[in-house]
């Protein structure tokens, strides 16, 4: 384990097999888990910062059109240059819905890295 990002726990929070609080163990582990918590939160999820959030889980009950998709691409990039802005370098996104499956793809950079990294997030709108 990386000591200088020990003292960050995982997310989502889990129990290591060892009994401890499990730990990420680079700065690239860290920085996709902050990913994946500002696009699953809401907004105003939180209550004392309302504006936190990238509302992926919201698309799953909206009625998914072009603009419901060009809106979220909207948020969403909005959300990662506030909040993650000094941390990742947003390379593309992409919000798709092909038949019942919707997709967020998002490809970055991490800071001071050279390789690009994609997140995919999925949900079948059939299965709800």
């Amino acid at each position: 384990m990386t000591s200088s990002y020990a003292s960050h726990l995982s997310f989502p929070f889990r129990i290591a097999q060892d009994g401890r609080t499990e730990q990420v163990r680079s700065l690239e582990e860290h920085v996709r888990d902050e990913l994946i918590q500002l696009l699953l939160t809401g907004l105003g999820e939180r209550a004392f910062l309302t504006e936190f959030g990238g509302g992926v889980r919201q698309l799953v009950f909206e009625p998914v059109g072009e603009s419901t998709l060009g809106i979220t691409k909207a948020r969403i990039t909005q959300a990662i240059s506030t909040w993650l802005g000094h941390r990742i370098t947003l390379e593309d996104l992409q919000v798709t819905l092909e038949e019942a499956t919707l997709t967020v793809e998002i490809q970055y950079r991490v800071g001071g890295k050279g390789d690009s990294r994609v997140l995919r997030l999925q949900h079948d709108r059939n299965t709800i």
